[in-house]
């Protein structure tokens, strides 16, 4: 490639691949750092303009999002279809099938996680990807260019909320289709039975403004606000459906059914309304809270009455068509309730601990560790007196916990006093703040309405968290509260887990603790209660979404054998799975797409539960177990070196862009820590960076000198194999070189060497100046360490990879590597731009050197807005002095402007600031989600 640059995508990677065939033989070349460099010397030289680097990383994007397109839809075929697998219950005979269907075993839940990158127009294109090509998939290309220049979706909570109610109308459609199909099999398979049936296949969820965990920005009036209009939306579908079907059998009473309905969603919409506003003036709460709770006409709170005369209704029936429409209307009111969905709460268990300080006596740091803890927090549940609250109380409460057993209590007695609420706690290590929140559940009465779930997502609380079921099946207020309930409820969070110890030991050792969950409630003597599992994952393998097709994807949550374990024990599993803000609920973008999702939930979870116990990873549990330990270990080094917390706390975190109304970062004091940093943010800057080691790394430290007997086990285990896949295909999207080019951009030895090859031009001082501000070349340094770190565990895996003939083709990693030396290339071209700017004054209270290291920094927006400053466009000389009556050229008011700037210097840096945005979405692209 010479100094006349590639002018478009397809040049660039063929560029790349030169590079990288000179590279098999001299290991001094890295093809992206030589492709970044002429790039770069192009763009200086003129023989290539930013426009023409922007076009190129905008094909690029656009293939990759395509290749995203079509991988979305080919990982949901090749499984059992609905009419297939409602044969097989069938043919079980009428008590199986019925248990099947009657008994919500699978569910979905819609969380606010900021995963919205792309804007809904963007997640409608890939929902309607024409998989046959030709036309249509030209005309799908063109749409997707015009697409690149739209305006970005404003992400609030309110914006995120209206997405998961599109999402949750989508996926009521299809639960009301698959119920249909339940009911049209029974008739068929079992006439005279089917009329028995009450269907209740799949729950729906929602924690979209309800979810407080790490977030303070959710008022408490939001959260009402939110539950009320969804159950306004709710009740408008009741009074249509039962309009539709007083019609169709002629029914009075029906009719009347129906305006009470209408009468209830009038009162409910008010009564929104009047949550709307602000919440913080007494002045508003009180005649809002008088509107709820007051005896108005049109209040409705339960269900009951209506489903009880449905019933009687269905009994009477002689019309077949009418029967059905009638036991499916129940079931919709049965499922849902006065709601949209079912709501899950969610707080931090410091939260719960401060809020118990003074009622327990206990410091909520160290107190509740204890196995005392425990015991004070049963004997204080059984001694409660109830406490009435209003939305004075709520009002004046200041405890985040306190305020939301509150909220139950306000929303059980005055939206809808018959759908249970899941109320989660995150970062749960201690059974005393699950005790301590059954205590505050009974102190607001809200106890028999409420499933409290603790959270398991750190190594520790993982690790020890079969201790910790096994400790609070023992305390008997503990088992009496669960044994009221029905069930005992856990979370499990792929997510944070997975950046902490990484996602394939991550996914080990959740599957370990589901299986002790079994045992627990076993060995208490619990197996007449459900066991909920919902388990918290994103679209990303660094967040639990596997690579390979949907029912892989069901089966890394919750293995065939942990359902064989459950039902071994005699005990009901239901499996719940989380759909992450935009991204997950692509899975429902349109009222197809919800049907086929709805239907491989529902399909995988009553299928895939045959626990195969020769399977060499369930049969040769030690060395698995030996083989876990060294995963975890390399993964938690990796999460404690140095040069890891150095590179993701540098110039990559401006790689990333706002996706959700959540912060990034928990709220902790003190300068960077990763602990701190989120798990989609931190699987984003790993993306950035074309590094996923929390997925990838690992597995060839861990396999240590026996490399074959790990090749072995893996063969002989489809466990092994299916968790083998999933690393294997991000190490396929691990590029070391890419690392290590980044790493030479930082090298101040590079910018020493550019300086002095132009020695005698223009350049030649500002590459001097940009070699200063790296100073000792920390970040460089970092970068190079960590590189090494991996190189040598990778080495040793993609032998193993070959090995089992499971070593992927680069995955378009070409493409990946060419829209990084893109960026690279335009990251340079940013700090040769900031250095070339000319001298100016100090009383600008900042130094030339600082611009320097803001550019460095990737701090765009500060270092165009600070120039902008400095060099001003134009003097407002002219307007100030136009009154004065001696004239003089308009050009002896040019004093104090500086257009050259912005035209040579500023201009050209809002276009790469631009691209930046550009470049993330097209490297997120190849990994089928942002972090």
């Amino acid at each position: 490639m010479t100094q006349k640059s590639a002018q478009n995508a397809s040049d660039l990677v063929a560029a790349l691949k030169r590079h990288q065939d000179r590279a098999a033989d001299d290991p001094h070349i890295n093809p992206v750092a030589r492709l970044a460099s002429e790039l770069f010397l192009a763009l200086e030289a003129g023989n290539a303009s930013i426009d023409d680097l922007m076009a190129a990383a905008g094909d690029l994007g656009d293939d990759a999002f395509e290749d995203r397109a079509r991988s979305f839809h080919q990982r949901r075929k090749g499984v059992a279809g609905l009419d297939e697998i409602l044969d097989g219950l069938a043919s079980k005979g009428f008590d199986a099938f019925r248990e099947k269907v009657e008994r919500a075993s699978a569910g979905v839940v819609f969380t606010a996680h900021p995963t919205f990158a792309l804007g809904a127009a963007k997640r409608d294109l890939i929902a309607r990807f024409p998989q046959d090509g030709g036309a249509a998939l030209k005309n799908w290309r063109e749409e997707l260019a015009r697409l690149s220049g739209a305006a970005k979706d404003d992400i609030t909570l309110r914006y995120e909320h209206e997405e998961a109610r599109k999402a949750i109308a989508h996926v009521q459609d299809a639960l009301r289709a698959l119920n249909k199909a339940i009911l049209k099999k029974a008739r068929h398979a079992f006439s005279d039975e089917w009329i028995k049936l009450r269907p209740n296949p799949v729950s729906i969820a929602s924690w979209v403004g309800y979810d407080l965990d790490g977030r303070s920005d959710i008022h408490w009036g939001e959260t009402i606000h939110i539950r009320i209009s969804e159950k306004a939306a709710q009740l408008r579908y009741y009074e249509n459906a039962l309009e539709k079907l007083a019609r169709y059998t002629g029914d009075e009473e029906l009719s009347a059914m129906r305006e009470t309905f209408a009468a209830a969603a009038a009162l409910a919409e008010e009564q929104a309304e009047a949550f709307s506003g602000d919440l913080d003036d007494p002045a508003v709460v009180t005649p809002a809270a008088n509107l709820l709770t007051g005896d108005k006409p049109g209040r409705l709170v339960s269900l009951a009455p209506f489903i009880g005369r449905l019933e009687e209704k269905i009994a009477a029936a002689d019309d077949p068509d009418s029967k059905a429409s009638l036991i499916l209307l129940r079931a919709e009111m049965e499922a849902c309730g006065l709601g949209l969905a079912r709501i899950h709460l969610r707080v931090n268990a410091a939260q719960v601990r401060s809020a118990l300080r003074a009622d327990l006596g206990l410091d909520p740091d160290t107190g509740f560790l204890g196995r005392s803890a425990l015991d004070i927090a049963a004997k204080k549940s059984t001694e409660v007196k109830k406490r009435a609250v209003n939305f004075g109380s709520v009002f004046l409460e200041k405890m985040t916990a306190r305020r939301q057993f509150m909220l139950c209590a306000e929303v059980l007695k005055h939206i809808d006093a018959d759908a249970p609420i899941r109320f989660l706690i995150a970062e749960c290590e201690a059974p005393a703040t699950v005790m301590g929140a059954v205590y505050l559940a009974r102190l607001y009465g809200v106890e028999t309405k409420l499933d409290i779930s603790p959270l398991f997502e750190t190594p520790e609380g993982l690790e020890s968290g079969g201790r910790f079921l096994e400790r609070l099946l023992r305390e008997p207020e503990y088992r009496d509260y669960v044994s009221a309930r029905g069930r005992m409820t856990i979370q499990l969070g792929f997510s944070d887990s997975g950046r902490f110890m990484g996602q394939c030991a991550a996914g080990l050792s959740i599957e370990r603790l589901q299986v002790l969950f079994a045992r627990a409630l076993a060995g208490a003597g619990m197996t007449h209660i459900e066991a909920l599992i919902f388990n918290t994952h994103g679209e990303s393998m660094g967040r639990g979404a596997h690579p390979g097709s949907f029912a892989d994807r069901l089966n890394h949550l919750a293995t065939p054998w942990v359902r064989s374990r459950f039902a071994k024990e005699g005990i009901a599993l239901a499996e719940e799975c989380s759909f992450q803000g935009g991204e997950g609920y692509l899975h429902f973008q349109t009222p197809e797409l919800a049907v086929e999702t709805l239907n491989l939930v529902w399909g995988g979870v009553v299928t895939q539960n045959t626990g195969d116990a020769n399977d060499r990873y369930y049969a040769d549990i030690n060395y698995s177990w030996d083989f876990y330990r060294g995963l975890k270990a390399w993964q938690e080094r990796l999460f404690q070196r140095t040069d890891y917390r150095h590179v993701l706390s540098g110039f990559a975190q401006r790689f990333l862009y706002k996706t959700g109304s959540r912060q990034a970062k928990r709220a902790k004091g003190g300068g960077f820590d990763l602990s701190a940093l989120r798990a989609i943010p931190h699987n984003a800057l790993l993306q950035q960076l074309g590094a996923p080691v929390n997925v990838s790394g690992g597995f060839g430290v861990a396999a240590g000198r026996e490399m074959d007997r790990l090749v072995e086990h893996v063969e002989g285990s489809k466990r092994m194999q299916d968790l083998t896949v999933l690393a294997a295909h991000a190490r396929a999207l691990t590029e070391l070189s890419v690392l290590r080019a980044y790493a030479t951009l930082y090298a101040p030895a590079y910018w020493s060497q550019l300086a002095t090859a132009a020695q005698g031009e223009p350049h030649a001082e500002a590459y001097e100046d940009v070699q200063k501000a790296l100073g000792e070349g920390e970040a460089s340094a970092a970068f190079h360490h960590l590189t090494d770190y991996l190189a040598q565990d990778f080495r040793r895996f993609d032998v193993i990879l070959d090995a089992l003939g499971k070593k992927e083709t680069a995955v378009h990693r070409d493409r990946l590597c060419a829209l990084h030396a893109i960026r690279q290339a335009l990251m340079a071209k940013a700090a040769s731009l900031v250095a070339s700017a000319p001298p100016f004054s100090r009383r600008h209270d900042i130094a030339h050197q600082d611009l320097i290291a803001m550019a460095l920094d990737w701090r765009l927006e500060e270092t165009i807005a600070s120039l902008a400053e400095i060099f001003p466009a134009r003097s407002d000389a002219g307007a100030v002095f136009s009154a004065l009556e001696e004239q003089v050229e308009d050009h002896a008011f040019e004093g104090g402007a500086y257009p050259e700037i912005h035209t040579e210097i500023i201009e050209p840096l809002r276009k790469i600031a631009a691209a930046s945005r550009m470049l993330a979405q097209g490297i997120a692209n190849h990994y089928g989600a942002f972090g």
